[in-house]
C-alpha cells in the first residue's frame, strides 16, 4: 500500500511540474543571452528592471506591468511605462539606480554598456542582454524573455501573431515591382538607413530595394548622394516633436530636394522611429506602414 501511495504521489508531482512547464511556470529557467552568457533564473522574477526601451515593450506586452520596478529615461510606451522609476539612460544606465530597486532579473540589451552589464552580474542579479537585427530575431527575444519570466504561453501567442502579421504583409506584397527607396533619419544633416539595419530588413521583407544598402549601418548622406541615387519612395522618420506633417513638409520644400522623382510624385511618407527600429513587438506594425507606402494598392481595402 505504502508503495502504490508513493508511486502515485510521484506521478501527480510529475503531472504538476509538466503542467508547469507547459505554462511557463517552471524554474529555473537558463537562456544564453547576445554575450555569450548563460543567464540563469532560479524562481519567478518578482522585481524587473529594463534597460531598453524595445525590452520593456516586451516586458508590457507579456503582461508583466506590476512586476517592472525599473525603466529607462527613453522608455515611453506603452504610457505606463512612463511611470516607472528611471534608472538612467540607454547608454548611461546608473548601476546604484538599479540595485536600489532590488530586482531579481535585469533584461537589457547589447548597445547597454558592457561594464554595467557585468558590475550587475557580478552583483549575483540574472542579467540578459538581447541583440535583434530582424524580426526573427525580436521573436527569438520575446521567447527568451517569456522563459526568464515564466511566461512562455504568453510568449508564444504574442510571436505567434506577429509571425502571422508578417505573412499576411508578404502574401500582399509578393510579386509586384519592386521599388527602390530611401529611408531618412535626419534632414539636416542626412542620415540614411544602410544595409544591415532594422529598416533595411524591414523594407525587403516589404517588397522595396533600399537605395542606401551600399552603405552599412546608420551614415550621414550628402544631398549629391541622395539626387545621384533618386529613389522612387523616401521615408522621413518622426522623431522628437516636430509633427510628421510639418517635417514633410520641411523636406519637399527644399529647393535641393525638388528634382527627386519622390517628391515629383508626391512618394515621401513619413513613419514613426520607434515602429522600424525598436526592436519590440511593434515591429510588424513598422513592416506594415512601410509595405503600405510602397504598395498602396496592395493594401487599399474594397
Amino acid at each position: 500500500m505504502r508503495t502504490t501511495i508513493l508511486l502515485l504521489v510521484m506521478a501527480l508531482l510529475t503531472a504538476g511540474a509538466a503542467v508547469g512547464a507547459l505554462h511557463g511556470g517552471a524554474f529555473p529557467v537558463t537562456e544564453r543571452d547576445a554575450l555569450g552568457d548563460r543567464v540563469t533564473v532560479g524562481a519567478k522574477p518578482d522585481r524587473i528592471v529594463s534597460l531598453a526601451p524595445a525590452m520593456t515593450e516586451i516586458l508590457f506586452a507579456l503582461g508583466l506591468e506590476r512586476r517592472i520596478v525599473g525603466v529607462t529615461e527613453y522608455c515611453d510606451y506603452p504610457p505606463a511605462a512612463k511611470a516607472k522609476p528611471k534608472i538612467g539612460g540607454i547608454v548611461n544606465p546608473s548601476v546604484e539606480r538599479v540595485l536600489a530597486q532590488r530586482p531579481d532579473l535585469v533584461i537589457g540589451m547589447r548597445l547597454n554598456p558592457k561594464p554595467v552589464l557585468r558590475a550587475l552580474a557580478n552583483a549575483g542579479i540574472p542579467t540578459y542582454a538581447a541583440d535583434p537585427h530582424d524580426i526573427e530575431q525580436v521573436v527569438h527575444t520575446i521567447a527568451a524573455a517569456g522563459a526568464l519570466t515564466g511566461r512562455r504561453a504568453q510568449a508564444q501567442e504574442l510571436t505567434d501573431r506577429m509571425r502571422a502579421h508578417v505573412q499576411a504583409v508578404q502574401e500582399r506584397v509578393n510579386g509586384r515591382t519592386q521599388p527602390t527607396v530611401m529611408l531618412l533619419y535626419s534632414q539636416e544633416p542626412l542620415w540614411v538607413a544602410g544595409g544591415g539595419t532594422f529598416p533595411d530588413h524591414l523594407i525587403r521583407l516589404a517588397g522595396g530595394r533600399n537605395a542606401a544598402s551600399d552603405v552599412r549601418g546608420y551614415k550621414q548622406y550628402s544631398v549629391e548622394m541622395l539626387l545621384a541615387r533618386d529613389p522612387d519612395v523616401i521615408i522621413l522618420t518622426s522623431m522628437g516633436s516636430e509633427k510628421a506633417e510639418a517635417q514633410l513638409r520641411r523636406f519637399v520644400q527644399r529647393p535641393s530636394m525638388r528634382a527627386l522623382s519622390a517628391v515629383r510624385r508626391r512618394r515621401v511618407y513619413v513613419v514613426n522611429a520607434d515602429l522600424v527600429d525598436r526592436a519590440g513587438p511593434r515591429i510588424v506594425e513598422g513592416l506594415e506602414q512601410i509595405a503600405g507606402k510602397l504598395h498602396p494598392a496592395a493594401f487599399t481595402r474594397h
